[in-house]
């Protein structure tokens, strides 16, 4: 038993090594910079170590037919070919190649909308092919925006699992529209994961992105918060169903003091992006002096009876929107969704569920 767990734990140093940390080993085959006009361009690109994700403006390009120009590490290939057009009414996967051919890393693509509706049903769901877990997409004028992220790609990281329904973010058939939900629950990281005092992960979904290449050095920036919107939000509706996993546990393993039952987290912010700061975090999120409203579940505590209850927060205002600013798209939005409330500092319960549905956000 004490050599698997050696021989795993090599394991995982070695994937660390290969595909988390920005060390010198992979910045071969590393996508530094996307190069986009001004003229399309709603908000700064965001780059993870698989992914990279920009807000256009689809009135003022082709996007089935339209040319990325990427800026590699040295001597590194891209394929497709930097500066060919292609089709981004869809995710486009690019490979890149490191000068000496040893090392290549795959990028998923996106070029989103600036249009998000407000209204989100979870019907549509995507695989991630290299780890098999799905993710919910919005569609808008028939394109796939690909808005929502969850740390289901850290999770991967430490399980050996591959199944969708092994990962603490999937859809679920019970639902009140449609045929699916999001179902968010409270897993055990194992062996590995309690190696480095991240003995859960909580089952979380939310607008924006995840950097997995922070999982491990800064699991609380991997997560960045925000999608461009030009509304002023009123009121979060939705359903919800909840079932505490039991008594919290501290990352250690220990129960906390006092004791309390897993809750789970609700809620939709608002806030103004900059140069500087386009995106918050997880040690930003609700706290940062950009935040303008926030509209939060007051009490996560389990729901009662065996159904969706409904839930319809108001958004509290900090500061005044500025209508100008908020057509420019100056605003950003992110709605999040937890199974443990402090699941970001590994503390929770394992078997926490969340169910969400019908989700809104109501506008003036």
């Amino acid at each position: 038993m004490k050599n698997t767990i050696a021989a795993a734990t090599l394991l995982l140093i070695f994937w660390l090594a290969g595909c988390i940390r920005p060390e010198a080993e992979n910045m071969e085959a590393d996508i530094l910079e996307v190069k986009l006009p001004d003229s399309i361009l709603i908000a700064p690109p965001v780059l993870s170590n698989t992914t990279v994700r920009a807000f256009v403006k689809y009135e003022k390009m082709n996007i089935k037919a339209f040319a990325l120009e990427f800026v590699l590490t040295p001597g590194a290939t891209i394929s497709p070919q930097s500066g060919v057009a292609q089709d981004f009414s869809s995710p486009v996967t690019y490979t890149v190649r490191s000068a000496d051919g040893n090392w290549t890393k795959q990028y998923r693509v996106s070029l989103l909308q600036n249009t998000v509706s407000g209204t989100f049903f979870f019907e549509n769901w995507a695989l991630t092919p290299e780890a098999n877990y799905g993710t919910p997409y919005e569609i808008e004028f028939g394109e796939q925006q690909n808005v929502w992220a969850s740390g289901n790609s850290g999770f991967s990281l430490v399980t050996p699992e591959k199944a969708p329904e092994a990962y603490p973010t999937r859809q679920f058939t019970e639902a009140i529209e449609g045929k699916y939900s999001a179902l968010l629950e409270t897993k055990s990281t194992g062996t590995l994961g309690a190696m480095f005092n991240m003995p859960i992960a909580a089952g979380n979904l939310f607008l924006g992105s995840f950097d997995g290449s922070k999982s491990f050095t800064a699991p609380l920036e991997a997560t960045v918060f925000g999608i461009p919107f030009n509304k002023k939000p009123v009121r979060f509706t939705g359903q919800y169903k909840y079932v505490s996993g039991g008594p919290v546990k501290d990352k250690n393993q220990q129960p906390v003091s006092p004791e309390r039952l897993d809750e789970c987290d609700i809620y939709a912010v608002i806030f103004k992006g900059s140069a500087g700061q386009p995106y918050l975090n997880g040690t930003n999120v609700l706290t940062d002096p950009s935040v303008v409203a926030v509209a939060q579940l007051a009490n996560g505590r389990s729901t009662a009876g065996s159904g969706f209850v409904a839930f319809d927060i108001p958004f509290q205002y900090r500061a005044e929107i500025d209508p100008t600013d908020l057509a420019a798209y100056a605003y950003k939005l992110t709605v999040v969704f937890s199974s443990s409330k402090n699941g970001a500092v590994f503390e929770g319960a394992v078997g926490s569920k969340l169910l969400v549905d019908n989700v809104k956000i109501l506008t003036e």
